[in-house]
């Protein structure tokens, strides 16, 4: 009667076991992968050109720090019409987990060498959530998966719009200036 017992529980013991050390499970690494496309022309002047992923909102030029930056992709090749990614391939950084991340990016940079200034770096590609591109997506890695097909296109001509802290703000400086002078010569010449 015991031997019976002791056969049945191991029956039910078996029978319950849900897959949870399944090696399928086991293979999976958190993290995501696309491709990045490239609309327009280089800028013969970027030295690299990396797809960039930050854990909270870039609200500030501090908030570009090391810290805060989860992933930097290996350098993509100047000129190339496309870069496929996958943050379990080699990279600079891949320090991606099961979260929500705040902004993927594609940047780049004029620099020798690698840098953490934000004024260094200009965003040219720029990861939205589907139907809405008016800000940053937020990306969603669940527990035990691999998101695929996070896309970003690249247009040279329509960059999107820069984090705090970047070149894009003296540009306008240098364009108001620059209209002001404008200005002041053409009431001059009257």
């Amino acid at each position: 009667m015991t031997i019976r017992i002791l056969l049945i529980i191991l029956f039910l013991t078996l029978q319950s076991c849900d897959k949870g050390l399944s090696p399928e499970l086991a293979d999976i690494n958190p993290g995501f992968g696309g491709t990045i496309t490239f609309i327009g022309d280089w800028d013969k002047e970027v030295t690299r050109t990396h797809v960039v992923l930050f854990k909270s909102p870039l609200l500030s030029k501090e908030d570009f720090n090391a810290f805060n930056l989860k992933y930097v992709s290996d350098s993509i090749t100047s000129e190339s019409n496309s870069y496929n990614f996958n943050t379990n391939d080699e990279s600079l950084l891949s320090n991606v987990s099961p979260d929500d991340y705040s902004y993927l990016a594609v940047a780049q940079s004029r620099t020798e060498t690698l840098s953490l200034n934000r004024e260094d770096w200009k965003i040219v590609g720029l990861y939205f959530n589907a139907n809405d591109s008016t800000k940053p997506g937020t990306l969603e890695i669940p527990e035990d998966s691999f998101v695929n097909n996070i896309d970003i296109v690249c247009d040279f001509n329509n960059p999107p719009m820069q984090p705090p802290g970047g070149d894009d703000l003296s540009n306008i400086l240098e364009s108001i200036i620059n209209s002001q002078l404008d200005f002041q010569k053409l009431n001059r010449n009257k």
